[in-house]
């Protein structure tokens, strides 16, 4: 009976770690979850980004409509906040020869131009859509497209996407809103995925 109760302790006394092996195998598995995780958080990381530019972009239609019950037409004003970098917008032309253009922001202050509906971007240093607006009596279309489409910069929509790639938003007098396609019906989204 001591015997056994002398081998039982013993047995016991000799586990009291893991054993390589079983590390590896812990390692491995933790690694392999991370694999398939990192890229899923990514997709979502930048589905909440583009959350920017759909609340912002209703909050355009909003204001569009408010102005339109008013005045008895949109707002034509084409620009509606200025972005730094590069964008989609700058060069593009709008009504009446205005041109979207972009200025880098400074300070908290220099991204919030005046307009005719009072649209304004609340923080200037972490934005990553430049607005713009072209509308008549009828219609209007307001666009949100990415700021620093082009570059590498820590600002962009989908980090790990192509540069040549930008994430765009349109929303319009019916409400609207869609992202833009960039190649062969798919969205900035579908493409950076594939």
């Amino acid at each position: 009976m001591k015997t056994k109760l002398t081998n039982l302790v013993s047995r016991i006394k000799r586990r009291d770690g893991f054993s390589l092996v079983e590390l590896m195998i812990v390692v491995a598995i933790i690694g392999i979850l991370a694999a398939l995780a990192i890229p899923r958080f990514q997709q979502f990381q930048s589905k909440s980004r583009q959350s920017e530019a759909r609340s912002n972009l209703a909050h355009i239609y909003t204001l569009q409509v408010s102005y339109n019950g008013d005045n008895d037409t949109f707002s034509n004003f084409c620009q509606l906040s200025l972005g730094g970098a590069t964008n989609k917008v700058t060069g593009s032309t709008c009504a009446a020869g205005q041109t979207a253009s972009s200025a880098v922001w400074q300070g908290s202050s220099e991204c919030n131009t005046t307009n005719e509906i009072g649209f304004r971007v609340t923080d200037c240093k972490k934005v990553r859509y430049v607005y713009a607006n072209i509308g008549n009596q009828n219609q209007f279309t307001a666009t949100a497209s990415e700021i620093d489409a082009g570059t590498a910069t820590s600002r962009r929509v989908f980090p790990g996407c192509s540069t040549a790639m930008a994430d765009t938003w349109q929303i319009n007098e019916v409400k609207s809103l869609y992202n833009l396609e960039v190649a062969s019906g798919q969205t900035t989204l579908q493409a950076c995925n594939d």
